[in-house]
């Protein structure tokens, strides 16, 4: 069986038609059986946030909000997604990756992009097997591209038009 594991800005397009071919092609992804789905703690929390940022930007109210909010909870009582605790050792992993991408390559990278990245990391380390990492920012996914580490562990597979000639998979 085959190992998913969704960034936050990935998963939102599940709950959210922002992009009705990412949303279709998100919603198949996480519906289809053959494959372990994961997230982060720290998504919990974040899924939250970009729903409340969808929901600011198309004018739609707290409804509307619960019924995406709902939808989220109901993929994880039913084992579609498997939350993955996240502790020291992630953390100490994420840090050690913004050292890495926040200093020495001079690039943007968050805090909570680095704990998903490295909870997934330590997954494939953990489950000896490559993980299919998805994410719509280009920005982390070109971080974790350039950096072998992640690339030998995981397929990354960025959900939306490549960039500056790079492609959108690594698998």
């Amino acid at each position: 069986m085959g190992i998913y594991f969704l960034d936050t800005c990935a998963l939102k397009h599940r709950y959210v038609a922002i992009d009705p071919a990412v949303a279709r092609r998100v919603r198949w992804m996480v519906s289809e059986g053959r494959y372990e789905h994961f997230i982060a703690d720290v998504t919990v929390v974040e899924i939250a946030g970009a729903l409340a940022s969808s929901c600011r930007a198309a004018g739609l109210g707290v409804a509307e909000f619960d019924s995406m909010d709902r939808a989220f909870f109901r993929d994880v009582s039913v084992g579609r997604l498997q939350i993955r605790a996240t502790g020291q050792r992630e953390a100490l992993r994420a840090r050690t990756l913004l050292r890495f991408a926040g200093v020495k390559q001079g690039r943007n990278l968050g805090s909570s992009d680095a704990v998903i990245a490295s909870a997934c990391l330590i997954l494939a380390q953990e489950r000896q097997t490559k993980v299919i990492f998805y994410t719509a920012d280009w920005a982390l996914y070109s971080v974790l591209h350039d950096i072998d580490a992640f690339r030998a562990a995981m397929c990354l597979r960025y959900l939306g038009a490549p960039k500056g000639g790079m492609r959108g998979s690594t698998c």
